[in-house]
Formats: structure tokens, C-alpha cells, sequence
């Protein structure tokens, strides 16, 4: 009897079912990542940012992030961080899962995978 065929990259979120990801952690982007991320994300505004929740494009985990708007003391210039224009704000987003991955510093949370996305600013 022929062996079955390996599940798709972790099929379940390991952060929900409470095992651990075998995938190992390492400091990675890719270009798809921003796409994969926002398909889905929940927005929540705060009053200075805003808490993001998504799944993570690389460990496929669930990740709350969130962003701090005054770590930034100026707008971003229109035509920076990828073509961004008046009213879009550039976010940084890491990975901050809970889950265990292999080889992950003591001082840091999630995978290791890092990417960019926009954010439309409030219309007040």
C-alpha cells in the first residue's frame, strides 16, 4: 500500500490545537506574505494604532499584533514604503504567535517572519 501523501504546510493552526510547529523559527520575508496576511485580517483602531489579527503567512498561525502609531513622529513622505500615498500608513508586521518553533531566542515571540503591509488612515 502505497504511503499517503504529506498534509499541506500545517493544515491546522498549532497556536489552537496546542501542539507545537515543527517548522523552525528563522527571520524571513517573501513577497506573497503581505497578501496572505491581509486576506482575512480583522482591524480593530485603538486610539493611538491599532490591534491586527491575522494568520501568519509562513506558520499559518493565529497572530495579534499591535501597532503603535506614535513610534512614528512624522507621516511618511507620498512615494515612500512602496508607493504609499497621503492617507496610507506603512506598518510593519511580525509575527507574534504563541506557538513553539525550534530554535526560537528566548527574547523573541512567533516564527520569525516579518512583512509590510498599508493601512488606510481615519477619516476624522
Amino acid at each position: 500500500m502505497p504511503e499517503p501523501a504529506p498534509p499541506a504546510r500545517n493544515p491546522t493552526d498549532p497556536s489552537r490545537t496546542g501542539r507545537p510547529s515543527a517548522l523552525p523559527y528563522e527571520e524571513v520575508t517573501e513577497p506573497g506574505y503581505p497578501a496572505s496576511y491581509t486576506t482575512g485580517l480583522r482591524i480593530e483602531p485603538t486610539g493611538d494604532g491599532a490591534v491586527l489579527t491575522g494568520t501568519c503567512p509562513r506558520c499559518h498561525c493565529t497572530t495579534v499584533y499591535t501597532w503603535t502609531r506614535s513610534v512614528v513622529r512624522a507621516a511618511p513622505r507620498a512615494g515612500r514604503a512602496g508607493g504609499a500615498g497621503p492617507g496610507v500608513v506603512p506598518v510593519p508586521v511580525l509575527c507574534v504567535c504563541t506557538t513553539e518553533h525550534p530554535g526560537r531566542p528566548g527574547d523573541e515571540e512567533g516564527c520569525g517572519a516579518y512583512w509590510n503591509i498599508l493601512l488606510e488612515r481615519e477619516r476624522r
